[in-house]
């Protein structure tokens, strides 16, 4: 299913009244069409001398998904637990510290439900969900990891250079190869502005590489190798 507001407003006001008393200040709720999460909590921070105060509560989610009503109802619940610890000023060491985690199993274990730490897409499903068919110039960094894995990494052309030498040194990474195409399968998957990679299944990648050329540096010139290869050349 794909939520709607009615369905997001209702499912809050349930669980708010079954698993927090009712303790959860109402946010606003919102649609959105993002590609790389289901649901997010964005609030604004008031700092004082004597303490911070979180305020002004928005919950959206992703209408890009198409996955089962429970696990919406699991998404809603996930950021309803950063809106508890959020307005009953708890302590967390990190967006999903000790405390998230904590109370994130709790509510798993009593009311048997299936809350993960994360609530973005994977590269699988943004891909998988992906309708921008626009032709764009991608700068792709293709990365052979230790374990054998392949990492993908699309590199906005304003950052190339300095992730050109990151990814250099990035640790567990056996080979690399950048590439340049023009395939709509890219649209989905976002910038990384540092090095990071999307573990994408090797098959998948191989059929949008057709048409894709290799990428060479010398000094601070990146250009286009012009000259035809297979997909397998293209990889690391």
């Amino acid at each position: 299913m794909i939520p709607d507001l009615n369905f997001i407003r209702q499912t809050f006001h349930l669980y708010n009244r079954d698993i927090f008393s009712s303790k959860l200040p109402e946010p606003t709720f919102s649609l959105t069409r993002a590609r790389t999460f289901r649901g997010k909590l964005i609030y604004k921070i008031r700092k004082t001398l004597l303490k911070t105060e979180f305020y002004d509560f928005e919950m959206r989610f992703s209408v890009n998904f198409d996955i089962t009503q429970s696990e919406w109802e699991d998404v809603v619940i996930h950021e309803m637990i950063h809106l508890f610890i959020a307005s009953e000023g708890i302590k967390d060491r990190s967006s999903h510290g000790p405390e998230f985690r904590k109370l994130m199993h709790t509510i798993n274990k009593t009311h048997g439900r299936k809350i993960r730490i994360s609530t973005k897409s994977t590269a699988r499903e943004a891909t998988d969900n992906n309708t921008d068919r626009r032709i764009k110039a991608h700068f792709i960094c293709l990365a052979r990891l230790n374990d054998g894995r392949l990492g993908v990494a699309p590199v906005a052309k304003t950052r190339i250079f300095n992730l050109w030498n990151g990814f250099n040194s990035f640790s567990g990474v056996k080979s690399l190869k950048w590439i340049g195409t023009t395939d709509p399968w890219f649209n989905a998957l976002p910038h990384v502005q540092k090095p990071k990679f999307y573990l994408i299944n090797e098959e998948e990648v191989s059929a949008h590489l057709r048409g894709a050329q290799p990428l060479e540096r010398k000094g601070d010139i990146i250009r286009v190798v012009n000259r035809r290869c297979t997909p397998d050349e293209l990889l690391p």
